[in-house]
């Protein structure tokens, strides 16, 4: 059967004939102009636009259709455009333009050919969209898998030219909170006119030439009847097994108001937004500070899982954006979330040790309940082209009710633990910006940032046996009933001011001064419930913290930015005074450090589409509130933790090399990136173990920890294929301490993947890829992995209305004994629409092969772990969509 499939396919591509045409745009003194655009439009029915770019040598390739007429132009602006007309008979494969300076400086360019499918500028890159769509897309995700240079992955993550998008825009507002997942899953595809890639984005105009930013832009762009116009889609499905589906996003768009609602509800495991995309709901927090860690763990909202055993959530999403008056706009989002989910794995785990080896086989079964809302109100002040204030205020609040039920089984003994959680959490965050501009010369901005989190977590555990024998202060009793209380708190204020003094072109000087100031109270508490109802408080055997922690960092610094020819460099020398105090129930700490902290921007660009960056830092991280906490604290069935309240700063260098190349006139684009990381101050746990019992504790050392990764990809065009190679290797190296005896170890990995599919729009979209990885770990013991994954894609539309859709994949792993597992699935959808008809509907079929588990291996410092982790059924779905 698949050699049947592939000879069908390479008899149905080998029908379809090209004639290839290339040359150089130069002007009348031979100078090559680079992204010069050049259209082959035809001149008969029933043929496709053809389109180039030249590269940073004037050249460009077309690839025409045989047998078609075309006139073919090409343009650049401040220069006259020229003309070639091209017979179906010409035997023509070279054609240089010589374009003629118009000798005039427009304000404004009025370009004969509105069609221009690609136009590259500075740091703007516009797509046409009708220069790349069959009208038979949905959304916006199929419409940017067709865009050259353009990635998406199943999370929705867009990449352009190998670098993530950061912010998603609608008509040059922020599509909620600028998550890209909801934009490519929920916009109408037949609403969109052109895409915009803007490298370093910043939203303040007067901004954008000193602030550096390395935020990489997607803006879309409405058809002028979507502009105030109410679209989207609603669809609804049903299926096997009680799988349902029900969803909407409705737009609606005008010069002034935007309003986007998206609603789901499905039991089909599909999420509706990534983690990515929490954590930007999660944000409230000005741009131009560093983030904080949130206490909240809002993963489960972010899963779309299908490796579960039940899946059902809920979503709701409202954006609202009006501009007020001429100088106001304000732009407020909610949502809303709720989430049921149940889980099973077994696992087959050796826990190493020194001199023994500990086997266990486990089986964990979890149900979790998550409910999560977000407010959040932005509100755009320019009173003047020169000056911009913004004000954002956000609330969340979210629960988190979990069941866990573990059978542990080892070459010791067996228990049986069930875990009940309960865990509240509220924040509220608010900042305040203002940036100004004096001249051309002067710039400032100042930022106030305040946020406040309160998690309150609940822990029982239940279990038929004693355990943690030694470790935690169990009472004999019939059974046994365990009670954790847990309390954070977080306050935070941080302000940060900022001179940008432009010298002339070549010089910048930016003057920085701010403070951080945190505090966070720590709060838990262990006790054995007894079936009398008499109380064990751990309290008397060192369990139980109450710490109130202070951590202020009042910093200044200078970043000086020049530049020569083409190559551009920005130090920046930073001084910190870091004040950190601890009061805890035995102990009081103070510790005060002022601290140097270099930086180092370079980038050097070699055209306009082939560029090298490099970054350096050196950074200082203090502890954690709950890292210095320093009583017991129970954390698992087979764990406890104290931490260390004498920890200090970790130290590390972290840099990072970036390169990037996009060749049109071959068809080539090349995309690495190296880090390097290297603490030379280092906290890490320290291990004892006894079975699969563990104390850890965290320690300070001036170990060595490096941390080495490469990855890349280069992409080639082929006739009408695209050929990608990727690779990601990572190497780390670090020390860990495990029941008193210190090893050296090393961990790391390597991935190398090869893909092929189709690049031609007539054709079918087919994809076929393989990647081989390796792991290897050395510490205690040595083992290696190897993974073997295959997988493929394929999508045709046939008889103008039908679109048929299968995907496949397999994946192989084998251990260092060269045993192995392995699982494979695929799912399949048939879609009928006819194009002047707002009615659709499909079938689709999940898990279509109806496998039971998915399998995989997995190492720590002290574990080797075979998984498996249980998925959902086959599912059956038939759904009908109404477009707007």
């Amino acid at each position: 059967m698949t050699k049947l499939f592939f000879a069908f396919l390479i008899s149905f591509f080998s029908y379809s004939q090209t004639h290839t045409i290339t040359g150089v745009v130069s002007d009348t003194l031979n100078i090559p102009l680079e992204s010069a655009n050049i259209i082959a439009k035809p001149l008969q029915e029933n043929a496709q636009l053809k389109f180039a770019i030249t590269d940073n040598k004037g050249r460009y390739r077309l690839e025409l259709e045989a047998n078609v007429k075309y006139e073919i132009t090409a343009s650049y602006i401040s220069f006259v455009e020229e003309v070639l007309i091209f017979e179906p008979n010409s035997t023509i494969t070279t054609h240089n333009f010589k374009l003629k300076a118009t000798g005039q400086k427009l304000k404004e360019i009025v370009i004969k050919h509105e069609y221009k499918p690609i136009v590259v500028k500075k740091d703007t890159l516009t797509y046409d969209v009708k220069a790349f769509a069959n009208g038979n897309e949905r959304k916006l995700k199929e419409v940017l898998e067709k865009l050259p240079g353009v990635d998406v992955d199943k999370n929705g993550t867009v990449t352009v030219q190998g670098k993530k998008v950061t912010k998603m825009l609608v008509e040059g507002k922020s599509f909620f909170g600028g998550g890209s997942k909801l934009a490519v899953e929920n916009i109408p595809a037949d609403a969109l006119d052109k895409i915009e890639v803007i490298d370093h984005f910043n939203e303040v105009g007067f901004m954008k030439q000193v602030s550096d930013s390395e935020d990489l832009a997607m803006n879309v762009k409405l058809k002028e009847d979507k502009k105030k116009f109410v679209f989207g889609d609603v669809e609804a499905g049903v299926g096997n097994n009680e799988f349902n589906l029900v969803h909407a996003g409705l737009f609606y768009y005008s010069p002034k108001t935007n309003v986007s609602f998206i609603g789901d509800m499905n039991n089909i495991g599909r999420s509706t937004f990534t983690f990515e995309d929490l954590m930007r709901f999660d944000g409230g927090v000005s741009s131009f500070l560093s983030g904080r860690k949130s206490l909240s763990n809002l993963y489960s909202f972010t899963n779309d899982n299908t490796d579960v055993v039940q899946n059902k959530s809920q979503f709701g999403a409202l954006n609202f954006s009006v501009d007020a008056t001429s100088k106001l706009s304000v732009s407020v989002y909610s949502v809303f979330s709720k989430i049921f989910m149940a889980s099973k794995t077994e696992s087959k785990n050796e826990y190493l040790q020194n001199n023994a080896i500990t086997f266990e086989n486990k089986s964990q079964e979890n149900g979790n309940q998550s409910l999560l809302g977000i407010g959040n109100i932005k509100l755009d002040y320019s009173p003047n082209k020169n000056e911009k204030w913004y004000y954002n205020a956000q609330y969340q609040s979210s629960t988190n009710d979990m069941n866990n039920t573990i059978n542990s089984v080892t070459n010791l003994n067996s228990n049986t633990f069930e875990t009940i959680s309960q865990a509240d959490n509220v924040s509220v965050k608010q900042y305040i910006e203002w940036h100004k501009s004096y001249n051309t010369n002067h710039t400032t901005t100042f930022v106030v940032n305040q946020a406040y989190e309160n998690n309150t977590p609940q822990n029982h555990w239940f279990t038929n046996q004693p355990f943690l024998s030694g470790l935690i202060p169990l009472q004999t009793d019939d059974s046994y009933t365990i009670e954790q209380i847990r309390k954070i708190k977080n306050n935070s204020v941080d302000a940060l001011f900022k001179h940008y003094w432009i010298i002339n072109n070549f010089n910048h000087l930016y003057s920085v001064i701010g403070n951080n100031y945190g505090y966070s109270n720590f709060e838990t508490s262990e006790k054995q419930i007894l079936t009398d109802g008499s109380i064990n408080d751990f309290s008397n055997a060192g369990f139980g913290n109450d710490v109130n922690y202070n951590l202020n960092d009042t910093y200044a610094g200078l970043e000086y930015k020049f530049k020569i020819g083409k190559w551009t460099n920005k130090p920046g020398l930073y001084f910190h005074w870091y004040q950190l105090k601890t009061d805890q129930i035995d102990q009081n700490y103070a510790l005060s450090k002022t601290l140097f902290q270099p930086q180092w921007n370079s980038e050097f660009e070699f055209n306009k589409s082939e560029s090298l960056n490099f970054t350096y830092r050196l950074v200082n991280s203090f502890p954690e509130v709950s890292q210095l906490a320093d009583c017991y604290t129970l954390q698992s069935y087979n764990s406890v933790y104290r931490g260390n309240a004498l920890l200090e700063n970790e130290r590390y260098h972290a840099a990072n090399l970036r390169y990037s190349k996009m060749n049109m006139y071959r068809g080539i684009m090349w995309n690495a990136m190296a880090s390097f990381n290297k603490k030379v101050r280092t906290t890490r746990n320290q291990i004892e173990l006894d079975g699969i019992n563990q104390y850890n504790t965290p320690i300070l050392t001036d170990n060595p920890e490096t941390n080495y990764r490469l990855s890349g990809s280069v992409s080639k065009k082929i006739y009408r294929f695209n050929l990608k190679l990727n690779t990601n290797l990572g190497w780390f190296n670090y020390v860990q301490t495990i029941n008193n005896i210190t090893t050296t170890n090393d961990r790391n990995n390597q991935d190398i993947g090869i893909t092929i599919k189709t690049s031609y729009k007539e054709w079918p979209l087919f994809s076929i890829g393989y990647t081989k990885g390796f792991s290897q770990f050395s510490g205690i013991t040595k083992s290696h992995f190897e993974s073997d994954k295959f997988n493929s894609d394929f999508e045709v539309t046939f008889l103008k209305d039908w679109i048929y859709k299968i995907d496949y994949q397999s994946v192989r792993n084998t251990n260092s004994n060269n045993q192995s597992n392995f699982f494979e699935t695929a799912n399949t959808s048939l879609r009928h629409q006819k194009k002047n008809s707002p009615f659709g509907f499909e079938l689709t079929v999940n898990n279509l092969l109806n496998i039971k588990a998915k399998n995989d291996y997995s190492f720590s410092d002290y574990m080797i772990s075979e998984r498996r982790t249980f998925v959902l059924p086959r599912m059956i779905l038939f759904s009908v969509s109404y477009k707007l």
